[in-house]
Formats: structure tokens, sequence, C-alpha cells
């Protein structure tokens, strides 16, 4: 045996401490409010991620058919934790969220270093690597649908479908981060058993890396996307910038125009100034654009198309007015008050994330989105920016 089991099981039993230590310290260094929650609720806060810590050190050393089991006891334990948590907490939503995300990676990267040191032969290492990310994330997801499902039960009828695709949002997340795990774990596998060969092929390890690298882009890119829709993108106000929209719908018209492989797509940009200023995030702001060009794009069947983009300003609410319009084949009545809820989409291979995404982006930077649509007739996108006047080209990013 490469590791003494109680030893490693001892090891990681003690670091639970160290682990909330360190996780409490760093919420307590983001912002005031999870100073304060932290401090409100320090005792309960460690029973609850105590009690998952050990579950989860528990399950590292179990045979594979109690493991599956206690994989479904964690998600049915994080479940009802969740809703008990929820009748606690449930006006920190956005804090619940942060704090177990934040607990899971500083898990791992104690844990890890735990098992590095203590466990020699690398296959054993992945082995308990792999266990210790499936435990965190099925707690985790089982805490988000249990917190989730008790908030549908607290509030009005006007919320509560909201709340409930929220509440999908773990097990959609999920099913779909599943997919590049098995992905990463049997390419690095792969990769272990190949260096021992006798001959090591390099361009064909190369092939495994570049593709363990792009599943774990599209990891980062699924966490971003949730995290996004979890935050209420408060933190634009503390890094923006000025910077001319003008620019911005430059670099978005070359990209849409190599997205049109058509000739029966007309993009047209309309605009009296060359520039004219905002404030926030100008990649933000780009990808918010391109999203509603794109989703102007599917909305074309064989008729031939086109889309306008019409700039203006509006002096007396010191505001810039974008209005993307087309006249593809519109959203019907009772989907279009939906549009912004995340996870619904009107498109066979849709995710549903992207408007809801745009939509908080927009606002976080002061700004507000509509849409209007007729069937058979077009749809219309108004986004209003804050007007930033008066202020120097010098200035402009």
């Amino acid at each position: 045996m490469a590791y003494h089991e109680q030893t490693l099981r001892s090891s990681l039993n003690m670091s639970i401490s160290t682990i909330l230590e360190r996780h409490y310290q760093s919420m307590l260094l983001q912002n005031t409010e999870f100073a304060w929650f932290v401090e409100m609720h320090k005792e309960l806060l460690d029973l609850t991620f105590s009690r998952a810590l050990k579950y989860i050190v528990e399950a590292l050393f179990l045979s594979p058919d109690e493991y599956n089991q206690s994989l479904i006891m964690q998600e049915q334990e994080g479940f009802e934790q969740g809703s008990y948590t929820a009748e606690i907490f449930g006006d920190h939503f956005d804090s619940m969220l942060e704090m177990s995300k934040d607990l899971n990676l500083t898990a791992q990267n104690v844990m890890f270093g735990i098992i590095e040191q203590l466990v020699d032969e690398s296959e054993q290492r992945l082995f308990f690597y792999n266990r210790l990310m499936e435990c965190n994330w099925t707690r985790f997801s089982g805490f988000a649908r249990g917190y989730s499902c008790n908030k549908n039960q607290q509030i009005d009828s006007l919320h509560e479908q909201k709340i409930a695709v929220m509440g999908q949002m773990a097990a959609g997340m999920a099913h779909e981060i599943r997919n590049p795990l098995a992905s990463i774990k049997g390419f690095a596998q792969l990769i272990h058993h190949r260096l021992y060969e006798p001959e090591v092929k390099t361009d064909e390890l190369r092939a495994y890396l570049d593709i363990t690298i792009k599943e774990i882009d599209t990891l980062n890119g699924l966490v971003t996307d949730f995290l996004m829709l979890s935050r209420k993108g408060d933190g634009m106000h503390n890094s923006g910038a000025v910077f001319n929209i003008i620019e911005v719908i430059h670099r978005v018209n070359n990209i849409v125009n190599q997205l049109i492989l058509s000739g029966d797509i007309t993009l047209v940009v309309d605009y009296s100034q060359e520039s004219i200023l905002t404030f926030g995030s100008a990649s933000q702001l780009e990808q918010v654009f391109l999203n509603i060009l794109k989703n102007s794009i599917d909305s074309f069947t064989a008729c031939r198309g086109t889309i306008v983009i019409a700039i203006t300003t509006l002096a007396d609410t010191n505001e810039v007015l974008l209005v993307f319009s087309d006249n593809g084949e519109g959203i019907p009545q009772d989907k279009l008050t939906r549009i912004f809820d995340p996870f619904f989409t009107t498109k066979p291979k849709g995710t549903g994330i992207g408007l809801s995404i745009c939509k908080q982006l927009i606002e976080a930077s002061g700004g507000q989105i509509a849409v209007d649509s007729v069937v058979s007739a077009g749809t219309s996108v108004s986004v209003k920016l804050p007007w930033v006047s008066g202020v120097e080209m010098g200035q402009c990013i």
C-alpha cells in the first residue's frame, strides 16, 4: 500500500478546521456584507460545513458499492441541508451560493495538498482527487436544489416560476459538467498509462492534453455563466471605464458580417456621431450586442432579412439609446414575457442563458433593456445606457 489509510483519514479530518478558517478569512476579505454574515451566524455555519466535509472525507475510503450509495445519501443530505438553511438564511441567497462555492474550492485545495503529500502513487492520488471533486459537486448540487425548493414555498406566485427555474440550475449544471469531467478524467488516466510505455509518443500526448484543456475551458464557461446568473453584477461599477460605444459597434459589425454566410441578410448601422461615450465594460457590452444580433440572425427562415442598429442620444434623460431591429419571424406574446428568465429558450438547441446574462450586464451598467416583437413582422431590442457627455476623447479606451 502506497499510503497509510488511517493517517490519511486522520489528516483530512484534522484539516477541516483549517479549511473553515481559510474559508471564513476569504469571505471576510470580499466585502462587509460577508463579514457581517459570518460574524452573526458563525456557530451554525461551523456545524453545517463541518458535517458536510466529514461526510466527504469518509466517502473517499468506501468500496465502489458503498461509495455510490454514499453519493445518493450526500445529495439527499445536501438537499435537506439546503432546505433547512433556506429557513434561516432565506434572505441571503447570493451570500450562501458564494460561500458554498468558496468552501468547495478551499476544501479541494487543502485536501489535494494532503493527498499529494501522503499518497505516493499517482494513480491512487488521481482516484482520491476524482472522488473528492465528485463528492463536493454532489453535495453542492443537492444543497442548491434544496435551498431553491424551500424558497419556492416562501414566495408568492409572481416569483415562484423564476425561482423554480433557478432551482433546476444545479441539476442542469451537474448534467452539463459530468461530461467534461468524464473526458478530463479519461484522458488524464490515458496520459498516465502512456507515460509508462517504452516509447512515449509526444504528439499523441499533446493531442490528449489539447482535448483536456478544451474541456476545462468548457467547464470554466459553464461556471462563469452560473455565477453571472447568481450574482447581482455590482462589481462592474468598481472596474468600469469610459469608452466609445461607436467603436464597440464597429467591432461587433465586423464580427457579425463574418457570421452572415449568405447575401440574404443585410446589416445596417445608423448613427450621426462618431463618438458616443458611456461608462462600464466595453468587452462585456460587446458580448451583449453580439448575443442580441445572433438572436436576430437565428430568427430568419427562408425570407430575406434586414437587421438595423440605430444609435442616438437622449439629452433630456442623459442616455444613449441603441435599437436593434429585424424583420424576422418574431416572438409570440406568451413567450415574450419570459425571454429574460434563466434557461427559457425558444430555440431547439438554445440554453436560455444568453439574454438573462445580457439583462444583468446592462442593468449592472446602470442601463435598461426591453424587447418588443410581433409574429411574422420582427423584433426590436432597445438598450439604454448612461451617456457620458462632455468628456475628452483622450479618456476613451
